[in-house]
């Protein structure tokens, strides 16, 4: 059996572990089976490039820190989980500028976009509306964090409309993703707690590292179709 295929296998059953704890609302599981799944996120990455880069394995150590932060329940322990993905998004605004190309919208690119913009952000200010009285003195550290994934997903999906590379592709669905994540994280901790939303939460943010990894071991070649 490859090494590669042995990884996946590792992964569906850690991940599906953790989805199951969720489930069962028994801790217990996931707390030995969540700290597993970024380690095995990077073993993958690792077994796909030539050449590690230094930088997203910091995204993923940030990733784990705050899948850490979120088990061990230490005092303050939020705040440290806040930090740890803010740190994780800012650093993705470097891959943002890095694969950054010259515009090229034509006139179908830009109404959908809009479209997109107008969607997005009515559902960002709505998701902020229904949690922000309950984030009590957390609420700076909320807002700042919504602002910067609010402004990651546009940049990544702006950036995809503008390229259309793989690499692109898999860098704002793993954005997204991270949106769903949070979002029910969000709603489910400062508005109505709901295991389903739970189980959402648990399954987007697998998905979200798992699409990050995607990202770079990916092509940057454009399939932008010239006309």
């Amino acid at each position: 059996m490859k090494i590669r295929t042995l990884i996946k296998i590792l992964l569906l059953i850690t991940g599906g572990l953790c989805v199951l704890s969720t489930i069962l609302q028994n801790p217990t599981i996931e707390l030995y089976a969540k700290p597993m799944t970024v380690p095995l996120f990077f073993m993958l990455y690792w077994f796909n490039v030539q050449k590690v880069d230094a930088l997203f394995v910091v995204v993923l150590l940030l990733c784990f820190l705050g899948d850490l932060f979120l088990l061990i329940g230490i005092e303050n322990s939020f705040r440290y989980v806040l930090l740890s993905y803010t740190l994780c998004y800012f650093i993705l605004f470097y891959y943002l500028y890095k694969n950054h190309k010259p515009l090229d919208y034509n006139s179908t690119d830009i109404i959908y976009m809009s479209g997109f913009f107008l969607f997005w952000t009515v559902i960002a200010y709505a998701i902020y509306a229904v949690t922000n009285q309950n984030m009590g003195d957390i609420r700076p550290f909320g807002i700042a964090y919504l602002i910067i994934l609010y402004s990651l997903l546009i940049g990544g999906i702006f950036q995809y409309v503008n390229i259309r590379s793989p690499k692109s592709l898999w860098f704002a669905i793993a954005i997204l993703n991270f949106v769903i994540s949070d979002a029910c994280f969000a709603l489910d901790r400062f508005y109505v707690p709901s295991l389903e939303l739970k189980i959402i939460n648990s399954i987007y943010q697998l998905l979200a590292v798992f699409f990050l990894v995607k990202f770079k071991i990916s092509s940057a070649d454009s399939l932008k179709i010239k006309s």
